[in-house]
């Protein structure tokens, strides 16, 4: 048994000089890029009274459309319906800057999505999962 405890804590001390010298060797290298160039994530949960949900999907693909086909910044929107609650939605959108998000929202066919959509929220759903994420150019490349 003291056999077994010493080669378990020999095993531990290994993984965590792994997992610090693995943790000193990825923080050498920093992002040097401002934020505004950064690549933007961004994820948002919405939930629709049950009366609203054709409308969030017609309006969200014919804003999706003229997004996809006019606005070389866009990297990534699309829309997701919970499999388990058909008022859930899912919302994903990846901009290659900021700038390029905020072009987007003042465009006429986002605030006319934004206009068809208004008030059709369930007041009682607060999201916990939203979030912005900013990617630095480059972190995700294969060093040669």
């Amino acid at each position: 048994m003291l056999k077994n405890l010493t080669l378990a804590m020999f095993l531990i001390g290994v993984l965590v000089g792994c997992t610090c010298s693995s943790k000193v060797a990825s923080t050498a290298k920093t992002c040097t890029y401002n934020k505004d160039s950064m690549v933007v994530v961004m994820r948002f949960e919405r939930k629709v009274l049950p009366q609203y949900v054709s409308l969030l999907k017609k309006s969200f693909d014919a804003c999706k459309a003229v997004v996809l086909a006019k606005e070389p910044g866009c990297l990534d929107y699309c829309l997701f319906q919970s499999y388990n609650d058909s008022t859930l939605f899912c919302i994903t959108e990846t901009w290659a800057t900021k700038g390029a998000h905020n072009a987007h929202m003042e465009l006429d066919h986002v605030k006319k999505h934004i206009a068809e959509t208004k008030g059709i929220s369930d007041p009682s759903f607060k999201s916990k999962t939203n979030y912005t994420y900013w990617v630095c150019p480059g972190a995700n490349e294969l060093k040669k």
